[in-house]
């Protein structure tokens, strides 16, 4: 396993499921690539069937999976077993699991990411529909999912092999108002690796209480920004809120990472959100950031150059100074994104903060009118 450079444990032992029905091995499969749909077939059919067994012949073999190029492309030009790619995380999680378990054919659950719904009380400037209820009523776009049958049996299937798994991720939506996973939390083993991708708004729920029962667990916060413009950005959102809620989960014995995207309306503030946390105490191992992809209008390469050289500037300052941990794994990743050539569209921006002010009654320039200045 540690010698075949393709090899992954999730199309044995994993699955990530979407509300609309569609069954990936993990959620950084390429989204166009999924296994099979919930409304096709059942969810044992689609873990046994043609698709998923194709990708364990190729691992097998030593050949790469089309499906599984994020995590290669996340480990080229580097050895360390400590690289974030799923791939090698979920070995490292899953290394108790039988070598038996990977023949051709064979399916044995460990570990899932299912995401019930899109429930979510925030609608993210860069979210969508998709991934946020709030967001779907703002725009009246509603999805497709499976029958209410189709999803009760699914359910049935997870909680049925919920006292054996190792490892639960649970995101959304907001996990923290799905109800499913209270359901599920009750089934699981006290010993199970929890990781939680939250927005950390709501601490008032069952859910956050069973959850802080658990010993293994992993908050994997959502924020990047601060004081009025984490309330613009995370719409929905409060700061103070916020800050109530992350004191209140620092004071268990968990981990917490910061999940944290960069794009132009945060620009220059993420720096202060970084320094912000770690005058709270938090390691330089909690800030993970990456460049924002969609949409497009929010692209920090669209930034003018003169800015985009202050940030390459700011960045080498910063990894001279040795952070070391993600920190620096992330102002490399940021250094050498913004650093790839990109034809810019800047005025985009405006536009696209004209139609969320008028829809939300907002006033974006009041906010970040340092951007605004270089318009």
């Amino acid at each position: 396993m540690l010698t075949n450079p393709y090899f992954c444990p999730m199309p044995w032992t994993g699955l990530m499921y979407n509300f609309d029905g569609k069954i990936k091995n993990c959620i950084r499969s390429v989204e166009t690539e999924p296994i099979g749909y919930l409304q096709d077939c059942d969810i044992e059919t689609i873990l046994h069937g043609d698709e998923n067994l194709a990708r364990q012949e190729k691992i097998i073999n030593h050949s790469a999976v089309s499906s599984c190029q994020t995590c290669y492309d996340l480990e080229r030009s580097k050895s360390a077993f400590d690289i974030i790619s799923d791939r090698k995380f979920y070995i490292r999680e899953l290394k108790s699991v039988s070598p038996n378990t990977y023949t051709l054919g064979n399916f044995d659950l460990h570990t899932v990411d299912v995401r019930w719904s899109n429930l979510c009380n925030f609608a993210c400037v860069y979210c969508s529909s998709q991934f946020s209820s709030r967001w779907a009523n703002e725009l009246g776009k509603f999805h497709k999912t499976p029958t209410d049958e189709q999803q009760e049996k699914f359910k049935r299937y997870i909680l049925d092999h919920a006292p054996n798994l190792k490892h639960v991720y649970l995101a959304g939506g907001e996990p923290l108002l799905m109800q499913e996973n209270l359901e599920l939390l009750e089934k699981l083993n006290p010993d199970v690796q929890l990781r939680i991708n939250t927005n950390l708004s709501r601490t008032d729920t069952k859910i956050f209480q069973r959850i802080c029962e658990f010993k293994n667990v992993h908050w994997t916060v959502s924020a990047e920004t601060l004081y009025d413009e984490y309330e613009y950005i995370r719409y929905g959102g409060s700061w103070s809120d916020f800050i109530t809620n992350l004191t209140m989960i620092k004071s268990l014995d968990h981990k917490i990472t910061f999940n944290m995207l960069w794009f132009l309306l945060n620009y220059s503030s993420v720096f202060d959100f970084v320094e912000y946390m770690q005058n709270l105490g938090f390691h330089n191992n909690s800030f993970v950031i990456g460049a924002l992809l969609s949409p497009p209008q929010l692209n920090i390469r669209h930034l003018p150059d003169t800015e985009i050289n202050k940030l390459q500037e700011n960045l080498k300052t910063r990894i001279s100074n040795g952070p070391g941990y993600l920190l620096q794994d992330s102002y490399e990743n940021m250094l050498a994104y913004i650093g790839t050539p990109a034809e810019k569209n800047f005025n985009d921006i405006f536009r696209y903060l004209e139609t969320l002010d008028q829809r939300r009654g907002l006033d974006s320039r009041k906010i970040f009118d340092k951007l605004y200045k270089l318009q």
